[in-house]
Parts: structure tokens; C-alpha cells; sequence
């Protein structure tokens, strides 16, 4: 039996991600939709392919809402202003390029009226040009996919791509305007809000989305050299501990530096290897993180 009408906003931010955007809004579009007030919020990070006129352009069949920042400011101020501008009880955060299944906002309503939590991750899907990289994203043991539906999930599983917060919660917990650059920005939201409210984030395992176009293996590791050289930094000091895993690769020394140069390469060069591809893979991601943070003094 269904519940009280709803009100969620659903916040989308993109950078320079103009098709993949109309791919967004068109599964939007398709959202089955009973009684809930759903609104559309578009946090534009200073694009400069038109993003920002192919969604105040888009005829979407829901209230909509847009800004756009002069420059690239980073996930974390785009949510944060999408946050300020939603008016709704529930946010479902999702990025210009995710696809969303048509039943996305049912399933997330029917994990509230059946559960108690704050957040409950999505399931993601990925499509990539590198088939044995996408192989590896969408393994069974990746993710909401290891969990059963309503199941607590671990914070390192909650991913701003494909979520739903409630709203209040960000009255306590901010996002950290700190990372501007690439990772970690709701990995540091999950991880403060379960030191907080332990046990109150949750799977809603049927409410599916498609990232579309993940980067292939090469391009993701650069991403996490990024990451490992500015935001990583930035990072509560056990946050730290718990992406690195053991403590000691968190003292920089030439040895280390050295080793985890030479598995990134051997890991970039050789993870198409059968058998052993999916350890060679999260093997080249920590080299990839601790690359970049060794580069810093």
C-alpha cells in the first residue's frame, strides 16, 4: 500500500557533458511517476559546450531549475548549490551521465516507506569502451550489486552518481568545499555521516541506473593519480587509512614511491591478463592513488 506523496529533488551536476546530458534527461523523461511532487535541478560547473542551453532548452515534463558557475568550481560546490536550490524533503543526486530506469523514483519511495535511514545508494550499471575494465566495474561483488535490497550498506558504497539523501541531513552534515578536484566527495559525506548516524545508510538495490561511457582503465587511473595528488590530502587522517588500507604506504619515502611506480606501470600494462585481471586492476587503482600522493611533499 502506497505511502504519502513524496517531494524529491532530483540535482544533477555536469561539466562539458552536453550529449551525455540529453541522454539523462531523456531517461528522466520516462520516469514513472504516481503522486510524488518531483522537481529537476541542473548545477552547471562552468561548462563550455552548451551544456547549460541543452538543459534550460530540454523540454522536461517536470518543474525545473538550473545554475551555472562562471568557472569549474568542483562536485562539491556544484551539489552544494544544487542542495540550496532543492526544495524537496528527499535529493536524488545523480550526474550528467547517468541513464535512470523508468521505476528509479518507486523503488527509492518504496525503500523510505519500508525502511528507516537517511541515505540509500543506488544500483549502477556500467558501459565502458574497455570490455574487460567493464567487466571489472559491474562484478557482482562491486558496489550496492554485493548487497541485498534495504541491506546496511559499508559508507564506501554510497556514490553521489546514483543516491537519495534526505535533505535535512545536510543541515548537519556539509559537503567538504575542500575537494575541488576529482574523488572522494561523497566517500568524505558517507563517511561522516555514519561516524554520526551509524547504521543509517541503506541498498536500494532495484533502483538502477547506467553510467554511460565509464573511462577505460588507463584513463580512470589517471583520474586517481589526480585524486591521490589533491583531494586525497584533504581527507579525515582514518579515511585516509581506510582508502589506503595499511598504514605505512601513508609515509612517504623514495622505496615506496619507487615500487608503487613500477606496479602502476606493470598493473596499466598488463591487466587484460585472464584469471588475474580484476586483482591486477585494484592493484594498478591503489598504485594509481599513491603515485599521485607521493608527488607531494
Amino acid at each position: 500500500m502506497e505511502n504519502n506523496p513524496l517531494h524529491i529533488s532530483i540535482v544533477i551536476i555536469g561539466y562539458n557533458t552536453k550529449d551525455s546530458l540529453k541522454k539523462t534527461l531523456e531517461s528522466i523523461n520516462n520516469l514513472i511517476i504516481t503522486n510524488h511532487i518531483i522537481e529537476i535541478i541542473y548545477i552547471d560547473d562552468g561548462s563550455t559546450d552548451n551544456s547549460f542551453k541543452t538543459f534550460t532548452n530540454f523540454n522536461l515534463k517536470f518543474n525545473k531549475n538550473q545554475f551555472q558557475f562562471n568557472n569549474n568550481q568542483g562536485r562539491s560546490h556544484a551539489r552544494s548549490k544544487g542542495i540550496e536550490l532543492a526544495s524537496g524533503e528527499w535529493v536524488v543526486f545523480l550526474n550528467s551521465n547517468i541513464r535512470v530506469e523508468s521505476n528509479l523514483i518507486l523503488k527509492y519511495s518504496e525503500s523510505i516507506w519500508k525502511n528507516t535511514a537517511y541515505a540509500f545508494g543506488g544500483c549502477i550499471n556500467y558501459t565502458s569502451t574497455d570490455s574487460i575494465f567493464e567487466k571489472y566495474l559491474n562484478h557482482p561483488s562491486r558496489g550496492i550489486k554485493k548487497y541485498t535490497n534495504y541491506q546496511i550498506i559499508d559508507y564506501q558504497n554510497l556514490l553521489f552518481s546514483n543516491c537519495m539523501i534526505k535533505k535535512s541531513i545536510f543541515d548537519t552534515i556539509k559537503l567538504n568545499l575542500d575537494l575541488k578536484y576529482y574523488g572522494a566527495e561523497e566517500l568524505d559525506f558517507a563517511y561522516q555521516l555514519n561516524k554520526k548516524f551509524p547504521k543509517m545508510m541503506r541498498a536500494s538495490k532495484e533502483a538502477i541506473a547506467t553510467r554511460i561511457n565509464h573511462p577505460d582503465y588507463e584513463q580512470y587511473l589517471y583520474k586517481l593519480i589526480e585524486f591521490g595528488a589533491t583531494n586525497f590530502n584533504y581527507l579525515d587522517e582514518q579515511l585516509k587509512r581506510d582508502v589506503i588500507r595499511f598504514n605505512i604506504l601513508l609515509m612517504k619515502n623514495i622505496c615506496f614511491r619507487g615500487l608503487f611506480n613500477l606496479l602502476y606501470c606493470i598493473c596499466r600494462r598488463y591487466y587484460k591478463i585472464k584469471f588475474i585481471s580484476n586483482d591486477i586492476i585494484k592493484i594498478g587503482m591503489l598504485s594509481a592513488i599513491l603515485k599521485g600522493y607521493y608527488k607531494i611533499k
